[in-house]
C-alpha cells in the first residue's frame, strides 16, 4: 500500500542533516554494506565541479558514474541507467543531484530487481521486489523526493508527466548539505523553493493530512515565508540556504504521505506540453488553484496564512482565507516568478489539452480538497492567464 492514504505516515529509516555532512557519505555506505556503486548525478554538477569531491570520497570502493540524466528525466533514461546499475552489479545506488537526478537513481535502484519495460511500473504499488540499497543527497532544496517514495518521469511521446508510487522507492539514507546547494543559481533558488512551497500547502490541504503531516507542512510553510528571499537574493548566506533545505525535507515528509493535489495535477501536463520546469509550473499555478480550492478549506487557508507570518486574529473567515493567497502572491512575486500562464508562452488554445491530461491524474485528484470537475480545471485554467 502506498503511504498516499488517509491516516498513514511513512519516512525513511535515516536522514543526515546539516553543513558539511556529505562527508559522512563513506561511513553510510559502508553501513549499508556497499562494495559497488552506481554514483547517479548530471553533467552540470559534474562541470560545476560538484561531482568530482563526492566521489572522490568513495575512493575506496568500486564506484561506476551515470550522468546522463536530462531535466524531467524519460522513461529511457532510466531504463539506461537502471542497465547500467544490472551490469555493474551494484548494491549501492547514490543519487547526487537534483529532483530529476534523484528519481532516476531512486527508479534505478528499484529496477535492478525488478526487470521488464519501465511503463509497467507507472501508477501506484506496482514494484513488486525491493530496491538495492540507496543514498539519495540533494543538490537543491525543493523537490524533496530524496525522502519520499514517488518518482515523477516524462512519457515524450505523449507529452505527459506520469509517477511511480511504491514503498520500495524510499531511499535508506538522506544526507542534505546545505553547502551542496551553495552554488545554485538564484532563478532556481527561487523555483526549487516554490516547489516546496507548493508541496507543504498542498499536503496541509489534502484529504489525507494526519497530525504528523500538518506538522511538517506547516513548519516548511513558515521556513519558506521566512528565509526563500534571502537564500534567492543572498545566497551565500548558509543559514537561510539550511532553512530552506529543512523546509524542503519537512514538504517531503509531509507530502509523501499526504499527497499533493490539483496544482501538481496541472503542473504535470504543462510540463509535458510545453517544458516548463516543474517548480515554475507550480509557483505558477498555485495561487491560482488556491483560490479556486479556497471554499472548501477555509480554516486551514487561515492557518497557512498565519504559518506565513500573517496576523488573521480578528479577521473573518473568508478575509484569513484570501491573505493566505495574496502572501503566496508576493512571496512568489519577490524571489521572480511570473503570475501568468502567458508570461510561460502558453496559448490559450491549449487549456482543453490540459485540463484533460490533469483529469487523468487521480494520484492529484483524490487528495484535493475541492471535488475535481472538468468545468473546475477549465475555471482555474482560464484565470490562469493574464485578465
Amino acid at each position: 500500500m502506498s503511504f498516499a492514504s488517509p491516516q498513514a505516515f511513512g519516512a525513511i529509516a535515516r536522514i543526515v542533516h546539516g553543513t558539511g555532512t556529505i562527508s559522512t557519505l563513506p561511513e553510510e555506505a559502508k553501513r549499508l554494506g556497499a562494495t559497488r556503486i552506481l554514483l547517479v548525478s548530471d553533467t552540470g554538477l559534474e562541470r560545476a565541479g560538484v561531482l568530482g569531491p563526492v566521489q572522490a570520497l568513495l575512493d575506496e570502493f568500486d564506484v561506476e558514474v551515470f550522468t546522463d540524466v536530462e531535466p524531467d528525466p524519460s522513461l529511457e533514461t532510466v531504463a539506461r541507467c537502471a542497465e547500467v546499475a544490472r551490469t555493474c552489479h551494484a548494491d549501492l545506488v547514490i543519487g547526487l543531484g537534483g529532483g530529476s537526478v534523484i528519481d532516476v537513481a531512486k527508479c534505478a535502484a528499484a529496477f535492478v530487481n525488478n526487470p521488464g519495460d519501465v511503463r509497467d511500473y507507472l501508477g501506484i504499488d506496482q514494484l513488486k521486489n525491493p530496491a538495492v540499497s540507496k543514498i539519495m543527497i540533494p543538490t537543491t532544496a525543493g523537490t524533496g523526493s530524496e525522502v519520499t517514495n514517488v518518482a515523477v518521469l516524462s512519457l515524450k511521446a505523449e507529452k505527459t508527466k506520469k509517477g511511480i508510487v511504491s514503498r520500495h522507492l524510499l531511499a535508506d539514507c538522506a544526507i542534505l548539505d546545505p553547502e551542496l546547494t551553495l552554488g545554485l543559481p538564484a532563478a532556481i533558488t527561487a523555483a526549487t523553493g516554490m516547489d516546496a512551497l507548493t508541496h507543504a500547502i498542498e499536503a496541509y490541504l489534502s484529504r489525507f493530512a494526519q497530525p504528523l503531516t500538518d506538522y511538517f507542512a506547516l513548519q516548511a510553510i513558515t521556513k519558506l515565508s521566512s528565509h526563500l528571499r534571502t537564500a534567492v537574493h543572498h545566497g551565500a548566506n548558509i543559514h537561510a540556504r539550511q532553512e530552506v533545505m529543512t523546509a524542503s525535507l519537512f514538504g517531503g515528509l509531509a507530502f509523501g504521505s499526504a499527497a499533493t493535489g490539483m496544482v501538481h495535477g496541472l503542473a504535470m501536463p504543462l510540463g509535458g506540453l510545453f517544458n516548463i520546469p516543474h517548480g515554475i509550473a507550480n509557483a505558477v499555478l498555485l495561487p491560482h488553484v488556491m483560490r479556486w480550492n479556497m471554499p472548501a478549506a477555509m480554516a486551514r487557508f487561515a492557518d497557512i496564512a498565519k504559518a506565513m507570518g500573517q496576523p488573521v486574529d480578528g479577521l473573518s473567515p473568508r478575509e484569513a482565507a484570501l491573505l493566505a493567497i495574496t502572501t503566496v502572491e508576493e512571496l512568489s512575486a519577490d524571489v521572480g516568478i511570473p503570475r501568468w500562464l502567458d508570461d510561460l508562452g502558453i496559448p490559450r488554445s491549449a487549456i482543453d489539452a490540459l485540463v484533460d491530461d490533469g483529469l487523468t491524474n487521480m494520484r492529484q485528484i483524490l487528495p484535493n480538497p475541492r471535488d475535481v470537475t472538468r468545468e473546475g480545471l477549465m475555471d482555474i485554467m482560464n484565470k490562469a492567464f493574464r485578465p
